[in-house]
């Protein structure tokens, strides 16, 4: 959860960063800590008082539906006017981190994936984000999802060996000397599988990062192609009609890995891609701070989201 403070005129004084707070998927009560979290380091870093903030963009997976103005305001320490406290999908944060166009496209893959078309400023049109248990293809969660069950094919004997098993077992400090139970079943595989199952399913995606760092391992390649396939599904799924505009992509799994410099994209990658004017971005805080300015001023222009971005940049370095 990352939060920018900024002036009225675009620059940003203060960043702050919290805990992972999807409230769809870790629940209303964490997403508002890690909001508070992340809002309250910006404005240490400011040195100002979140009390004194004037108006309020909160960028968001499921926070219209899930989480109340009123205690968003509580949270946040915002004593402003609720009509100056905003909330938005963090699709359309990413589009406008990347993009001050009205009219494109949009594809988000971080810890789960959707997509989206915009259109005079806003999303008329959105493709995925079913969450774990139903979508999220090409998701960071999809592709730490196929790691750790891949990890366990190896170990039960019912899958090939992978670069991936010692990865993930070293991560989680399990040894892997291939030493068995007295029913004949691997220590290592005892200690993992539990070790997994006492975190939330979502939580998974914390391990797609070990399928980019075994690049070149057969295993390892496969679940990145089928994340890349799965990508390329979501971007046919909002070019479709001929849509005119950029394509923006953010989130962590596309910055992380599926389009990183070097990795080998699929031919259904490929042909997604092809004649889209791309536009990668970090932060999605930069779109949302975007959306803030825009509400109380006026449209930004390139400059001013240059400024923005660059702003963002300094501070997150900093």
């Amino acid at each position: 959860t990352r939060a920018v403070l900024t002036t009225r005129d675009g620059r940003c004084s203060g960043y702050g960063t919290g805990p992972a707070g999807n409230p769809t998927s870790a629940g209303p009560d964490a997403a508002m800590a890690a909001m508070s979290t992340a809002a309250g380091a910006a404005a240490r870093q400011a040195e100002v008082s979140l009390d004194g903030v004037e108006a309020v963009m909160v960028a968001m997976a499921g926070v219209r539906t899930l989480l109340d103005p009123a205690d968003l305001a509580r949270t946040l320490g915002f004593t402003g006017p609720l009509g100056q406290l905003r909330t938005t999908g963090d699709v359309a944060a990413t589009y406008f981190s990347g993009t001050v166009e009205p009219a494109g496209c949009v594809v988000v893959a971080g810890t789960g994936s959707c997509a989206g078309q915009v259109r005079g400023g806003v999303v008329v049109r959105s493709v995925g984000g079913s969450g774990w248990l139903l979508g999220d293809g090409g998701s960071g969660f999809a592709v730490g999802h196929a790691v750790v069950r891949a990890v366990v094919a190896q170990l039960e004997g019912t899958g090939p060996a992978t670069a991936l098993t010692a990865l993930l077992l070293d991560d989680l400090g399990i040894a892997h000397d291939g030493a068995l139970t007295a029913d004949g079943r691997p220590t290592a595989l005892g200690a993992l599988v539990p070790t997994l199952y006492r975190g939330r399913p979502v939580a998974l995606a914390r391990y797609a990062p070990l399928a980019f760092a075994a690049l070149g391992d057969p295993v390892a390649d496969g679940i990145v192609a089928g994340a890349q396939d799965a990508l390329a599904a979501l971007i046919t799924a909002v070019r479709a009609d001929a849509w005119v505009g950029p394509l923006v992509m953010g989130g962590g799994t596309v910055s992380g890995g599926l389009l990183a410099p070097g990795v080998a994209r699929t031919l259904a990658l490929r042909l997604a891609l092809e004649g889209a004017d791309v536009r990668l971005v970090r932060d999605g805080a930069v779109g949302a701070a975007a959306l803030a300015l825009t509400a109380e001023t006026s449209r930004l222009d390139d400059a001013g989201l240059d400024r923005l971005r660059a702003g963002v940049e300094a501070l997150r370095t900093a």
